[in-house]
């Protein structure tokens, strides 16, 4: 079985604490992984009240170099003393918010924490498998990388923001699993404008033919996106292909079959 659970995003319905950020908590044929650490701890509060044990997991995705996905990473450390960060080189660069913000902030991830926990950290790139039927795929933005997962029903693709595009993503997995389906996409799309998740930051047409393609040519089953994506795009993905766009949020839980016996 391969379960993901929302450890935090930037919606909850549920009673739990949202921030802006994301983590994944997946079990994936009896180990634990964690996709991201979210912009603080709040996501290991989370898997407190979700009976998630942080000290199972065996290895950290880092999807890519943006501190509301690494923010969380000493409040993990200190819950687990063995687990891997796998992250890509250039997470390791210096990067500015690309919103309304007139000052720019950083966004990277904080350069101490790549000194104070070196060891932890793995920054090999290019394709890997980190366990049977769990892969990392580099994406063309250089600091990002998508987990693909291999299922019953097919691929499920996770990558956190899709700054290489959603639809690239998943063109590019299909090629490098030729004869495979798409089960589902699940992360945000970076589509959400500079003043908010209420606003939007492509035009309309241009996110309706991201459904069409995803829903369409690509094969996707399902899609389960937040985050960045934004509402406004959310609701104009949903219109364009009906049925096969779904809200992630704070304590969504999403279960996919083995492809082959444990």
């Amino acid at each position: 079985m391969f379960r993901l659970t929302v450890l935090i995003e930037n919606f909850s319905y549920c009673g739990l604490p949202c921030e802006h950020g994301l983590s994944l908590y997946l079990e994936y044929r009896g180990r634990a992984w964690l996709l991201d650490t979210g912009t603080s701890g709040a996501f290991a509060a989370n898997a407190d009240a979700l009976g998630l044990d942080l000290a199972r997991v065996e290895g950290v995705v880092l999807s890519h170099g943006h501190d509301d996905h690494a923010g969380g990473l000493p409040a993990f450390f200190a819950r687990n003393r063995r687990a891997k960060v796998y992250a890509r080189p250039f997470a390791r660069e210096e990067y500015r918010r690309d919103t309304a913000d007139p000052e720019k902030r950083p966004a990277g991830v904080d350069p101490a924490l790549f000194s104070a926990w070196a060891d932890r950290f793995d920054l090999s790139d290019g394709p890997r498998t980190l366990a049977p039927g769990l892969h990392l795929l580099p994406d063309t933005v250089p600091h990002e990388q998508s987990l693909v997962a291999e299922t019953a029903e097919g691929l499920v693709v996770l990558n956190s923001c899709c700054h290489a595009g959603a639809g690239e993503i998943v063109a590019g997995v299909l090629e490098r699993f030729p004869g495979q389906q798409v089960a589902a996409l699940v992360g945000g799309f970076h589509l959400v404008g500079p003043y908010g998740m209420g606003s939007l930051g492509r035009d309309p047409e241009e996110v309706r033919a991201l459904a069409r393609r995803l829903a369409g040519p690509l094969g996707v089953k399902a899609v389960h996106t937040g985050h960045c994506t934004g509402l406004p795009a959310f609701s104009l993905l949903e219109e364009a292909a009906p049925g096969h766009f779904f809200r992630l949020t704070t304590g969504t839980v999403l279960e996919w079959e083995d492809p082959w016996p444990v």
